[in-house]
């Protein structure tokens, strides 16, 4: 599968404040990469209505070809009257900042983005420390296309004037990685939302949002399908026909909680969405009676689901409910 790399990469010198430096000492807060304003258009659209909005990006480390899942922010608290900030953060993890000491004041970020034939969007970060041969360059480009005229450590380069950079002839694209701080944080995310398809209203970002619940439902069900208790049948590259189903939908205000989801193979995720089966807040399978002449179906009424071993992930009971009440029969109502 062939990868297209974008027509621009971004590139930030970073300094010590984001990288959790204080008085000279690092380590003193957390670390990030602070986003120029200007340069929001690289990253997925986030919602200026919703506090701290954030999503979850595929982001590749410069020292691994691993995929690192790395939250994105927009601390927009100043807009909705509830603080001061009102800035975009890429936040650092275990996983890509190894030790919280792998970046430094002074080094010079570079990132690409890289789609594949389905769209999916995936970033490459490449470092240049100040030693680096590379660096002097890097530097007199931010400065002539800087963002910001009062730092200029920030900057939008075409992609075909940094053809002398032999790192971006060799990016790969490897396993996907789910940091500790990324499962963690999950757990903060609604199981519903008040602001109905707001979420969603970029496409660009809704993709994203959804890669991202698929990868910790999948995580958290060990990639077992919840009904047949099986592993991943068809699993190649981004292609797989294990899938994450939201119990409660995310048309009707679905959060991206874990335990908003479930792991179904592709056949039950359909059923399941057009409601020929639910299932019990004892958390069995309960096949609609209309549909009970269904061996594939009918053969799975009453089993007992497979649960992830973290109880903040198994199904919560009041999506349940909500499926119970609002989605199951749906085919009687929406037939031909």
């Amino acid at each position: 599968m062939e990868n297209t790399f974008g027509s621009v990469a971004y590139l930030r010198k970073l300094n010590a404040q984001e990288l959790g430096y204080r008085n000279g000492q690092p380590g003193k807060a957390g670390r990030y990469f602070l986003v120029s304003k200007g340069a929001v258009g690289f990253f997925p659209p986030l919602s200026e209505i919703i506090v701290n909005d954030n999503v979850i990006l595929d982001i590749i480390p410069p020292f691994s070809d691993d995929v690192v899942l790395t939250k994105y922010v927009y601390h927009n608290d100043r807009i909705a009257g509830e603080g001061t900030r009102d800035e975009y953060r890429l936040y650092l993890n275990t996983d890509n900042d190894p030790g919280r000491n792998y970046f430094k004041p002074g080094d010079i970020i570079l990132i690409v983005k890289i789609l594949d034939t389905e769209n999916n969007l995936t970033y490459k970060i490449l470092r240049y420390a100040v030693s680096s041969r590379e660096y002097t360059r890097l530097d007199s480009m931010i400065g002539a296309a800087s963002l910001n005229r009062r730092t200029e450590s920030h900057a939008l380069i075409a992609l075909r004037e940094l053809t002398f950079l032999g790192d971006l002839r060799r990016v790969k694209i490897g396993k996907k990685i789910i940091p500790k701080e990324i499962i963690s944080e999950a757990f903060d995310l609604p199981v519903n939302h008040a602001f109905v398809g707001e979420e969603d209203k970029e496409e660009a970002t809704r993709i994203i949002r959804n890669r991202s619940f698929r990868d910790l439902v999948m995580y958290f069900y060990e990639d077992r399908c919840a009904i047949t208790g099986k592993n991943l049948l068809i699993d190649y590259r981004f292609f797989s026909n294990l899938e994450a189903a939201h119990i409660f939908s995310r048309a009707s205000g679905g959060g991206s909680h874990p335990s908003n989801g479930i792991a179904l193979e592709r056949n039950l995720h359909w059923a399941f969405d057009k409601g020929f089966f639910t299932l019990t807040t004892d958390y069995k399978v309960d096949v609609h009676p209309k549909v009970m002449t269904v061996p594939y179906l009918s053969s799975k009424h009453g089993h007992e689901i497979f649960l992830p071993q973290d109880d903040r992930s198994k199904p919560n009971k009041g999506s349940i409910q909500w499926h119970r009440d609002n989605v199951f029969g749906l085919f009687l109502r929406t037939e031909m």
